[in-house]
């Protein structure tokens, strides 16, 4: 996938997939052992435990915005170490943690490194255009795997070594990240008398007006809130209602993303190559669109099994694609702040779709499965609608769509 990247694109790529992967990892990782932990710590109570999940998020979620500014105004590599640092901090406190409330604060100290937005800035700051969309096809592969790793040793390596012995391994590996982004990543070569469009608080009222900001945002929420409520129902359903093991889950989701990830690259490469993006994005819906369609219609295990394999394949035709036709549609001078709000609509996206998976666990599955098809055709119009209008105004040429 790297093989038309130049030696210092690669480089690049390579070191900001490792700062991508470890930050995942940190999240992957706890996610199947986290709560069960939790209810061990002194002054544990659900909605506490609830809070110390969620508060990583909603640190996330609300300070991305500020994150990708600053790493407009002052440079990328800065804000992404100094949001690092702050991750290791909040891991190693994690690993520290006896009591719920000092986990609570620990975990909002992990999720106020929200650098997710600087990041992939500097990605698009150090690739040439028409290798991007790889490269984030290459950062976006490395979550899959690590995703796909993560719900399968995190049980075996809490079992064996502890969980807190998993917020010292990622805060090692994050300073190896640290050091690596430091010394052998450059920072672009952006100077206060280059840039066209100054760092300003004008900026945010431009972004949040912009129509390409607006569905690419929009596609991104979406796709994170289907991730989040899937993840939300289908475990539930798996171990109550099919009485499939908890242990033998991996067994869904690893093949479902190793597959996902093998269409993923030769999709990239039509979508850039070929000028394919609204053809692949288009079938990234269809994907998603035909695996709510199927649980819905089968409403058995196999149902519930198909589901995941067509959401995987649409998630990871899309995951790569949005963030890359958002830095080819926003001026260089705004990405680390137009990213700030992408990164923000995400996890806001994730938060909506842990609600939405709850409705449909305390009320019927139906609630989540009809809504999402209703959503998959208006997003799927609205794509090809907006598509259209790119095209007409020739904002990326009518070949490179």
């Amino acid at each position: 996938m790297l093989k038309d990247f130049t030696p210092q694109e690669i480089k690049a790529v390579l070191g900001i997939t490792f700062a991508v992967a470890v930050r995942m990892l940190g999240l992957f990782l706890l996610l199947p052992v986290l709560s069960p932990y939790l209810k061990t710590l002194e002054g544990s109570s659900p909605q506490l435990i609830g809070l110390a999940i969620g508060i990583y998020g909603f640190a996330q979620a609300f300070l991305q915005i500020p994150f990708g500014y600053l790493s407009d105004k002052y440079g990328r590599k800065p804000i992404i170490i100094f949001g690092m640092l702050t991750y290791i901090l909040g891991s190693v406190m994690g690993g520290l943690a006896t009591n719920i409330w000092s986990m609570i604060v620990a975990r909002f100290i992990q999720g106020f490194g929200a650098v997710s937005s600087a990041m992939i800035a500097l990605a698009a700051d150090l690739t040439r255009e028409e290798v991007r969309t790889r490269a984030f096809a290459h950062i976006g592969a490395s979550i899959g795997m690590v995703f796909a790793l993560s719900i399968t040793l995190a049980p075996v390596i809490a079992g064996y070594m502890g969980v807190p012995f998993l917020f010292f391994l990622t805060a090692f590996l994050s300073t190896v990240a640290v050091i690596y982004l430091a010394f052998f990543i450059p920072e672009p070569k952006v100077h206060a008398q280059d840039r066209e469009i100054k760092p300003s608080l004008k900026n945010f009222t431009l972004l949040i007006t912009d129509k390409n900001q607006i569905m690419l945002n929009f596609s991104i929420g979406i796709l994170h809130a289907f991730l989040v409520a899937i993840f939300t129902v289908v475990p539930y359903e798996l171990i109550y209602n099919y009485h499939f093991p908890k242990p033998k889950h991996w067994e869904i989701y690893l093949p479902a993303v190793l597959l996902s990830l093998i269409v993923m690259v030769p999709s990239t490469i039509i979508a850039e190559k070929r000028g394919k993006f609204k053809e692949v994005f288009l079938m990234g819906i269809l994907s998603i669109f035909l695996g709510f369609l199927l649980y819905y219609l089968m409403k058995n295990f196999w149902g519930s099994v198909l589901l995941v394999f067509f959401f995987f394949i649409g998630f990871h035709l899309l995951e790569p694609i949005v963030p890359s036709l958002l830095t080819k549609l926003t001026h260089r001078d705004l990405r680390g702040l137009s990213l700030g709000f992408f990164n923000t609509n995400q996890f806001l996206g994730a938060f909506l779709g842990g609600l939405w998976g709850g409705l449909a666990l305390k009320h019927s599955l139906d609630y989540l499965l009809l809504s999402a098809l209703m959503v998959c055709v208006l997003w799927s119009v609205f794509t090809y609608v907006w598509f259209s209008s790119l095209q007409s105004e020739s904002k990326l040429g009518k070949s490179s769509l």
